[in-house]
């Protein structure tokens, strides 16, 4: 029926054959222009002969003599142009299908390995091919295919430790109301247990998606001047009780007044992140959270006294659920998040334009630095909003 299609009905060719067709298309272009070219120009050329060869052997200026010389050196020619195109053509043809050959070889091990990704098997890797296009098209392959293979170890370490999480007020909850089933306990005694599970249960949903926020970058930042020695002190005005409780030390160091352009909320959110962390990983001594100014960047730190993080572990430490000491007992009270605080505080930072990196060395402390640009320094162009 006219007008009508059929899918695939107008399937093209392969690109091997593609490829050799386009050699063959070059090769023959090539051959009829230099016939062309050479049928015009020959003329000239073997005419300048003749008159050489009548002048040398002393013949007479004879017009059928021109012509039989004119017609043998033509037809000589246009044989012997005829024989090197045809060896040309069949020489370019195996050349072509072998370079066609390779190529498609090399693209078939592209496509070969893209399906066995997408199947499921991360782990593949395609061989160097040297620093040609191809190359650069294999490096660019296995680098994605490294990157996918992260994303899927790090997306089974979530739901793993999604799941751990989970797993551990819903059995706590399990064994409390099984036990007011069985007259165990009282309604009196299990109640403010149950009602804590249930709040570390509201904890982790409300951390996970607020690192999935973070992560998108769609949390609202709305910045303006801020004094980081007051910010500093409101955040420490909160600790004082559970430090002291602690039988640790809280210092505050003002080394300098510093007016920063940030969040207050979100800056003030991360900073209490950072010493509900230093908290709970100092066992003896202090904390000391010092105000000064770095360049152009108002800098907040906050040094501790606690057991510090091993090398391996600190490039890992602003990764979501992420603990230096997986056996640790987490204190469900004082918690501020199920190892995402630090993923929150790097993202809220970046989102102010600054940074926060970490510190720290076994056995002494750990210090984390956060760097927010000066208000009289910045210009706004570089802050994300929401």
């Amino acid at each position: 029926m006219a007008g009508s299609s059929k899918p695939g009905g107008n399937a093209g060719l392969g690109l091997r054959a593609k490829l050799l067709l386009s050699y063959l298309a070059v090769i023959a272009l090539s051959a009829m222009t230099m016939t062309v070219i050479a049928e015009w120009t020959a003329p000239f050329f073997y005419r300048s002969h003749t008159e050489q060869m009548v002048q040398m052997f002393g013949m007479q200026d004879i017009p059928e003599m021109r012509r039989q010389l004119s017609e043998g050196f033509t037809g000589a020619f246009g044989s012997a142009l005829a024989v090197a195109s045809v060896v040309t053509l069949l020489l370019a043809l195996v050349v072509s299908a072998l370079v066609s050959r390779q190529i498609l070889r090399s693209v078939q091990r592209v496509s070969h390995a893209s399906t066995r990704i997408a199947a499921g098997h991360y782990a593949e890797r395609l061989p160097e091919l040297g620093r040609d296009e191809l190359g650069e098209l294999t490096n660019s392959f296995n680098r994605m295919a490294e990157a996918l293979e992260a994303t899927e170890v790090r997306r089974r370490e979530l739901i793993g430790t999604v799941a751990h999480e989970l797993r551990t007020p819903l059995t706590g909850m399990r064994g409390l109301t099984e036990g007011l089933l069985d007259g165990v306990f009282r309604i009196e005694e299990a109640g403010p247990d149950i009602i804590r599970e249930i709040r570390r249960l509201e904890r982790l949903t409300q951390d996970l998606s607020l690192v999935t926020q973070a992560e998108a970058g769609v949390i609202p930042v709305k910045a303006r001047p801020v004094a980081l020695a007051e910010l500093a002190r409101g955040a420490c005005a909160q600790f004082e009780r559970p430090f002291s409780s602690a039988g640790l030390t809280l210092t505050l160091d003002v080394q300098r007044e510093v007016q920063a352009l940030a969040d207050p909320d979100r800056l003030t959110q991360v900073l209490v992140n950072l010493l509900a962390n230093a908290l709970r990983h100092t066992h003896q001594g202090g904390v000391t959270v010092r105000v000064k100014r770095a360049g152009q960047c108002g800098c907040v730190q906050v040094q501790d006294t606690g057991e510090g993080i091993a090398s391996e572990d600190l490039p890992h430490v602003f990764e979501r659920f992420y603990r230096s000491d997986q056996s640790r007992a987490r204190d469900a009270e004082e918690s501020v998040g199920a190892g995402i605080g630090l993923t929150v505080s790097r993202h809220l930072i970046e989102a102010m334009a600054g940074q926060i990196w970490i510190e720290s060395t076994p056995g002494v402390g750990t210090t984390l630095t956060v760097e927010v640009p000066l208000a009289a320094a910045f210009d706004g162009s570089s802050l994300r909003k929401s």
